[in-house]
């Protein structure tokens, strides 16, 4: 009788790092003992964690390690499209493992943002405005998350300000036909 074994999510994880360092190699980063430790702590959560959280978690393996070399690592992994940066609602940067394209819901109240895996977002037109070449797009929805949406509804800060598309008011933007 022959045995068959089945893929763990475990071997998905040692593919997904397998892959992380042959992409650092072919961008001829260094694979170095903390960017992994940071990569596999943003592989294992769905938090989207700030670069603090991200800290806290990772001194405990590796003590040495400053809260500015946790910076310029995310920032490093971030210019080479390894992670991806997320700023929901005009707040601090988190940081997201999965550098796919996909977007995000973000709770107004408590922050907390959740991968929405909607193919259909990835086939949005991009506008076309003059003087400016847009190269891609993200989709961030904003409500209440269901522990939030049991609490009284928070207060929303009244948008006083005209909505602008880079610096031009709607009527200005050309709009594909």
């Amino acid at each position: 009788m022959e045995r068959v074994m089945e893929k763990k999510p475990r071997d998905s994880e040692m593919n997904r790092l397998d892959e992380f360092i042959n992409e650092l190699r072919q961008k001829g980063l260094n694979v170095t003992y903390q960017r992994l430790l940071i990569f596999k702590h943003l592989m294992k959560t769905k938090n989207h964690p700030t670069a603090e959280e991200i800290y806290r978690e990772v001194i405990q393996e590796y003590p040495s390690l400053s809260m500015a070399t946790v910076y310029k690592i995310l920032e490093t992994l971030t210019q080479h499209n390894l992670i991806a940066k997320v700023n929901p609602l005009h707040g601090e940067a988190r940081y997201d493992g999965d550098p796919r394209p996909h977007h995000h819901l973000v709770c107004v109240s408590c922050k907390k943002i959740v991968d929405v895996p909607e193919n259909g977002l990835n086939h949005l037109p991009l506008p076309e405005v003059a003087n400016f070449k847009v190269m891609g797009y993200r989709v961030q929805f904003e409500g209440l998350c269901d522990e939030c949406a049991g609490k009284t509804e928070p207060e929303r800060p009244a948008l006083d300000t005209e909505v602008t598309f880079c610096g031009k008011a709607p009527e200005e933007v050309k709009r594909p036909n």
